[in-house]
């Protein structure tokens, strides 16, 4: 008997550390490459954010505004843009929610990426009507008349959607919707990072408001981060 349950502890040992090996396995395969870089703008290039002159609310919203199409850092790194990777395989991924803030008289964030299915939470955190009106693969149109309000929607279709308020007409966003989670924008300094690609080569969609499209192909190695560098001319 004493025998008989050694055996079983043994074997029970054995096949939770060939599990736990498998998963492990498994977790370091699904991890991949990854591609990450910065996005500049190229030297001798001077641009400036559109500026707006506001008479709507503007005891709430100030009188100036600027459009945020334009935004870099002292090492000219491009903030907000969209970067996708485009032949990955297909992927099951869960669902995001993500948050659309109206703070200030503008959407927060700027510009963003999720998978398809996903939900979008628009909110408004200002004490003056704002409407989150959605333009592209599916037109929607959340109206949110008071501080603290909020509504949420599913975006099944993938594509490019920009964002307005129908009030303040200055206020916009984008959001890219892809059948897969290899995407990212870009942070204040132009930088970006991309995980878990298969090893392969791909092509890297850029996408800027003001700059406009851009194409970068890449080599990924599953043993070593791929560094970009990407320069935009307008």
């Amino acid at each position: 008997m004493r025998f008989a349950a050694c055996l079983f502890f043994l074997l029970a040992v054995s096949c939770e550390k060939a599990r736990q090996t498998e998963s492990a396995e498994g977790a370091e395969t699904r991890a991949g490459g990854i591609a990450e870089g910065t996005v500049r703008l190229a030297e001798g290039t001077d641009l400036e954010p559109t500026r707006v002159t506001n008479t709507t609310d503007p005891e709430i919203c100030g009188e100036g505004h600027t459009l945020e199409d334009i935004l870099f850092s002292a090492s000219r790194g491009i903030e907000n843009v969209i970067v996708s990777v485009r032949g990955v395989p297909a992927l099951e991924t869960a669902p995001e929610t993500l948050v659309l803030d109206n703070v200030e008289c503008r959407f927060e964030p700027h510009a963003a990426t999720i998978t398809a299915g996903s939900t979008i939470e628009a909110r408004n955190s200002d004490a003056v009507l704002h409407t989150t009106h959605l333009y592209g693969p599916a037109e929607i149109n959340i109206s949110l008349p008071i501080e603290g309000a909020s509504s949420s929607r599913t975006l099944d279709e993938p594509g490019m959607y920009a964002i307005k308020c129908d009030v303040h007409g200055w206020m916009q966003a984008f959001i890219r919707v892809d059948a897969h989670p290899f995407h990212d924008v870009t942070d204040s300094d132009g930088r970006f990072r991309i995980e878990g690609l298969p090893t392969g080569n791909y092509t890297l969609e850029l996408w800027h408001e003001k700059l406009g499209p851009l194409e970068h192909e890449v080599h990924i190695d599953g043993a070593t981060p791929t560094s970009i560098e990407v320069a935009y001319t307008p």
